[in-house]
């Protein structure tokens, strides 16, 4: 080899090591940066894996509870005191639809309570009789009529709200006659007596004849009663003597136990309790309260008549101006001697009047 062709070699071998140089540092170069570019990778995984992500640790961690607000404290609306309950009581008798088979006002009645007061009324019609009946729940004043603004002959009923009008007008001092303070009130006491625990015509004509019918209408001014005595007894709605009742159970029950004529109330009350040939006291037990007075006339000058009315008031009761309870019932009808009819109605009224 010359030395022209062993300086070229030379050359040549010098080129190609620096080519090969750059090469290598190259190659170097790009996998220190991809080791690098993996390294950082690694970081991120592991670092991901010891430290969710946000999304994910916003699902780990426990769930934020919502916000409630607290529930308004219910507000107890206190029951209605039998000073309430009367007018209101006269105001739903006011709006039945007293020619209705079965009306009501101030109350709803279910499917089941309809079903078997219609079938009650039925059971009069299917027999030729005529019947009606309202009842006052005195709890609230609701009140529930069938045929109540017909006209029917009151017999004997009349005669407690007769007398309870008497004592509430003052046209008899109550408290006397309880006591027989007096010759008179002795008289009037037996008068009173008898007229309610026997249903005694004649004492019931002797009171009449004296006092006449101007207590009983006083009685019923703002009532809003549109019928009431004609002579001893005449023709009164079942609305009406319903009316009657109300009046009854606020005068009886409603003043204060330490009112003056409490201890007057009180016994007239009592001369309610057991009346004769009383439907509605036959379907409730001794422990309630029953102040009623039944009407019978078998045909005497052609008039027909078997009706019952008056307060039921369940055991245990008090405080009745303050907490009002029971009910009032008024039957009429011509169904004479069918105490049978009448039980039957009353029992289906009570259960009613206990499911309300």
């Amino acid at each position: 080899m010359t030395d022209a062709q062993l300086d070229n070699a030379i050359v040549r071998h010098t080129q190609s090591a620096s080519r090969w140089k750059v090469v290598c540092f190259s190659a170097l170069l790009v996998a220190a940066l991809s080791a690098a570019s993996m390294g950082v990778a690694m970081h991120q995984t592991t670092a991901s894996a010891a430290a969710p992500s946000a999304s994910a640790t916003a699902t780990m961690q426990p769930q934020a509870q919502p916000s409630v607000s607290p529930s308004p404290t219910p507000t107890i609306t206190p029951a209605p005191t039998l000073a309430q309950v009367v007018p209101a009581a006269f105001a739903n008798l006011s709006q039945l639809d007293g020619s209705s088979p079965l009306a009501a006002a101030g109350v709803k009645l279910n499917e089941m309570q309809r079903s078997q007061l219609m079938e009650r009324i039925e059971d009069f019609r299917a027999q030729g009789y005529q019947a009606s009946f309202v009842v006052v729940d005195m709890r609230t004043g609701a009140a529930i009529a069938s045929y109540g603004g017909t006209p029917m002959y009151t017999a004997s009923a009349i005669k407690a709200p007769y007398i309870v009008s008497l004592a509430q007008t003052g046209a008899v001092d109550v408290n006397a006659v309880a006591t027989s303070a007096t010759a008179d009130a002795a008289g009037l006491n037996q008068l009173i007596t008898q007229t309610l625990r026997f249903s005694d015509n004649d004492m019931y004509e002797a009171l009449y004849k004296r006092f006449g019918a101007a207590p009983t209408m006083q009685w019923l001014d703002g009532t809003g009663a549109g019928t009431g005595l004609n002579g001893y007894y005449g023709d009164v709605t079942a609305i009406d003597m319903a009316r009657m009742w109300v009046n009854s159970y606020e005068y009886l029950f409603g003043a204060p136990a330490d009112a003056a004529d409490a201890p007057g109330r009180a016994w007239l009350a009592q001369q309610m309790r057991g009346s004769l040939n009383s439907s509605i006291a036959a379907v409730h037990g001794e422990n309630e309260v029953v102040a009623s007075k039944a009407g019978w006339i078998y045909g005497e000058g052609n008039l027909y008549a078997y009706n019952d009315a008056g307060i039921v008031i369940p055991v245990g009761a008090t405080r009745l101006a303050e907490q009002p309870q029971g009910y009032v019932l008024a039957m009429l009808t011509n169904a004479c001697a069918r105490d049978d009819l009448l039980t039957a109605l009353a029992q289906t009224v009570d259960s009613a009047m206990r499911a309300a």
